[in-house]
């Protein structure tokens, strides 16, 4: 396994992402749902220290935050781009987490 850090940029998406969830119009979810969501992403942020495959970022939103993404299609209309790099030392560093709504295609 890999080391993986989540940069205070990305931690700030997550505070973002849980905010916008019990705040959005269309209907909103329990804070406790909300947390249990943001867990979720989380736990997918550190099971790419697992992965042998790491693809590389295609879309030029993606491209600005780090060369590699990690796709976590949490329903069939909500994708989460973990946006992130690898050093030398192969640790992960998590740079952005955004969703397909916010992705702009190339």
């Amino acid at each position: 396994m890999k080391n993986v850090l989540i940069s205070q940029a990305a931690i700030d998406d997550l505070k973002n992402i849980f905010t916008a969830l019990i705040t959005w119009g269309k209907g909103t979810l329990e804070p406790e749902h909300a947390l249990q969501y943001i867990d979720d992403i989380e736990n997918q942020c550190y099971s790419i220290g697992y992965k042998t495959y790491h693809s590389k970022a295609t879309y030029s939103t993606h491209k600005l935050f780090g060369d590699k993404v990690y796709k976590y299609r949490r329903n069939p209309t909500t994708t989460w781009y973990i946006i992130y790099t690898i050093d030398n030392f192969q640790n992960i560093l998590i740079t952005k987490i955004i969703s397909n709504y916010k992705t702009i295609q190339p």
